[in-house]
């Protein structure tokens, strides 16, 4: 079986024949010859020359990169002096397949990984909801999810992860400690944390539930004027419904102009980004996905999903990638609101995930996208990583950020922020030009 699901994320932050022999040509493999061909090179590879008969079969194509794949597996299998582990060469040979390509974009994920971008692109997973980040060498709470168990058992932001279950996380990735975090809903995990001003180690231990992913917030800024703020994290599924509750509860409090705040945010899914940009824009074109072939597919605004039209400002930085690049793209192509911040990542490529046999997956640049008005965001480099063109959307208004700015939420030193609060400040106050007789 299987499945597709369009995706452009991102960031990160953050592979070989099993692509052949457990997915894009499943179907043909059950032919006679095929089947013959690789149950003699799994059982007598002597007995059979392997080449001869790719060669026999050169015109279906796909024979040729399976057999080459067989051959060199079977002779592991009985010539290397201690046992081989199978699925570790076969994942690690579509690794160096795909970074062949030199595209961090097409990249392969084991059956875990897969499980994890799967949680991420839901919107809901089973842990303890926390936000971790590196900081200084060291896994750090950001900030524990209001209500979450975390939150709950006592966790708080600043506190730094020095054992999961008693074993010492040092040096490891904030991936990998998320992935020993979460687990089953009902099970326990234990926290050994270290607590400024506490004394001793805490060990915290806490159960596992289904954690919703909080990827909208939202802010007043300006309650006297009514200009509030929508911060997006992540286009995953349930970001197109949180904002809309966000946007409301804005109104609730006297909504008069937006901020679409887009920085930090490395994408998501396609269809979210255009989900996302019909709440702004009503009618027009959101996004053209250009495919191998050259063909361009315009993709529109779906009609009667927009808010109301307040006075929009979206905030971008460099950070800003993919399907915030086509949302923003798109609000500014359409002239809704202008962009103000710094220059955004520059990722104008799209991936599609196929699903492999074992439950791994692979995920391939299969198209690129522009903005509506044709414009290539698309930032280029060569096989050394070298920039060769810089790509991505340029602000209307640039912005540069603060360098004591630390942290996402300090708006005290939020220059970009600010410039964006003083901007529609002017647009709600200017005086109205009254219209000719």
């Amino acid at each position: 079986m299987r499945t597709r699901r369009w995706s452009i994320s991102g960031m990160l932050p953050l592979l070989i024949t099993l692509a052949f022999l457990a997915g894009f040509f499943y179907p043909d493999m059950r032919s006679g010859n095929v089947r013959r061909a690789l149950y003699a090179a799994q059982t007598v590879p002597q007995r059979v020359n392997l080449a001869l008969q790719m060669e026999q079969d050169a015109q279906q194509g796909y024979l040729w990169p399976v057999g080459l794949y067989w051959d060199v597996l079977s002779r592991l299998r009985s010539q290397y002096y201690q046992p081989v582990n199978e699925k570790q060469l076969t994942y690690a040979a579509i690794r160096g397949m795909l970074a062949s390509l030199h595209d961090p974009y097409t990249r392969f994920m084991d059956p875990t990984e897969y499980r994890s971008m799967q949680e991420d692109t839901r919107g809901d997973f089973f842990g303890i909801g926390a936000q971790l980040q590196e900081k200084d060498g060291q896994i750090v709470i950001y900030r524990p999810i209001e209500g979450s168990p975390a939150d709950k058992a006592g966790i708080k932001a600043g506190d730094v992860i020095v054992e999961v279950d008693r074993k010492p996380v040092a040096g490891m990735r904030v991936d990998d400690v998320v992935k020993k975090i979460r687990g089953p809903r009902g099970t326990k995990v234990e926290l050994t944390i270290r607590r400024k001003g506490a004394p001793n180690l805490l060990h915290i231990t806490i159960v596992r539930d289904l954690i919703t992913s909080p990827v909208v917030y939202s802010y007043m800024e300006d309650e006297k004027l009514g200009i509030g703020r929508v911060r997006l994290e992540q286009f995953n599924e349930k970001c197109d419904q949180l904002l809309v509750q966000k946007v409301r509860e804005l109104e609730g409090k006297g909504l008069r102009a937006l901020i679409l705040d887009l920085r930090y945010n490395p994408g998501g899914l396609l269809n979210v980004a255009v989900d996302v940009a019909s709440r702004f824009i009503d009618n027009g074109v959101v996004v053209l996905i250009q495919e191998k072939n050259g063909q361009i597919t315009r993709l529109y605004a779906e009609r009667g999903r927009a808010l109301k039209p307040y006075p929009l400002v979206v905030l971008v930085n460099e950070w800003s990638a993919s399907a915030s690049e086509i949302v923003a793209g798109a609000i500014r192509d359409n002239k809704r609101g202008i962009i103000i911040g710094e220059t955004t990542f520059g990722k104008g490529l799209v991936q599609t995930i196929f699903q492999l046999q074992d439950n791994s997956a692979v995920a391939i640049t299969t198209a690129k996208y522009l903005t509506p008005s044709g414009y290539d965001l698309n930032r280029k480099v060569d096989a050394d990583g070298n920039e060769i063109r810089r790509g991505g959307i340029q602000p209307d208004i640039v912005v540069k950020q603060s360098e004591e700015m630390t942290d996402i939420d300090d708006r005290a030193h939020d220059v970009q922020l600010q410039k964006a609060v003083e901007y529609l400040r002017e647009k709600l106050t200017a005086p109205k030009v009254a219209s000719s007789p």
